[in-house]
């Protein structure tokens, strides 16, 4: 009997994995988008954002993470997504669809059946615009793709998970992100911060 305790003891100090996938959406705050580009002068537009979280791309998040008690280490990756609402006679359009993408570590706890975390990583952006009759479409990011370093992101969760079946659970958070995003435009780029709020539910494998 020792010895099986001493074996539970072992698995219990090596911690657990899970995985855990959402969709959801998402509501971005009003911002001004300063913009630069050259030969021409500065602009700032004020404008609010919309999400269109089904088309044509998804908003949907990621995560690994391995528990130790009621703490876990966490890695996590969200898509999120910003359509510009109020186009100017400048800006015809300007929108991250593909998207603003989170590169989040993370720190979770776990208290009375809640899941708590915090977590700050990179930001990946695929911007797409209009500005003053230029187009920017076609980003030239990391490693020949489209995705391209915007700046750094920070995340707050909360989550709470309902048992399905053993080992698997439905699960429904809520997130706060806030980043600075540096995006290009044709011959220019342009900067606005994204604060958002997330509601997700999805699937949690795993203890």
């Amino acid at each position: 009997m020792a010895f099986l305790a001493g074996i539970g003891g072992l698995k219990a100090a090596s911690g657990q994995w899970r995985l855990e996938a959402w969709l959801g959406d998402a509501w971005s705050a009003p911002s001004t988008v300063a913009i630069s580009q050259a030969n021409q002068p500065d602009l700032q537009v004020h404008t609010t954002w919309s999400t269109k979280p089904f088309a044509p791309a998804w908003i949907y998040a990621g995560r690994i993470a391995r528990w130790n008690g009621n703490a876990a280490w966490a890695f996590e990756y969200m898509h999120h997504k910003v359509y510009m609402d109020d186009p100017t006679p400048e800006v015809a359009y300007f929108r991250v669809t593909n998207g603003v993408n989170f590169f989040l570590a993370e720190r979770l706890w776990r208290r009375s059946g809640w899941e708590f975390g915090v977590g700050a990583g990179a930001t990946l952006s695929v911007p797409v615009s209009s500005v003053r009759g230029l187009t920017y479409d076609n980003a030239n990011g990391l490693f020949h793709s489209q995705y391209e370093w915007s700046g750094a992101g920070l995340q707050l969760n909360i989550a709470r998970r309902l048992r399905l079946v053993p080992y698997a659970y439905g699960s429904l958070a809520v997130k706060v992100t806030a980043a600075e995003l540096h995006l290009r435009i044709r011959d220019g780029h342009a900067v606005t911060p994204n604060l958002a709020l997330h509601v997700q539910y999805g699937v949690s494998l795993g203890k």
